[in-house]
């Protein structure tokens, strides 16, 4: 089985309804959009959780 037919048969997300917050990396600085509370740092790959 190809994985990316398979998966691309049961998950859809639609990018347009997807509602994104903001942060600011602890380490660098950076401000980026995520989704979740797990989050990995776009630009020095630093990984830290938000607690809601």
């Amino acid at each position: 089985m190809d994985f990316k037919s398979e998966i691309s048969k049961y998950t859809i997300i639609d990018l347009d309804k997807l509602k994104t917050n903001k942060t600011k990396c602890p380490k660098c600085g950076r401000e980026f959009n995520y989704v979740g509370k797990k989050i990995i740092c776009p630009e020095c790959k630093y990984i830290f959780k938000l607690n809601d």
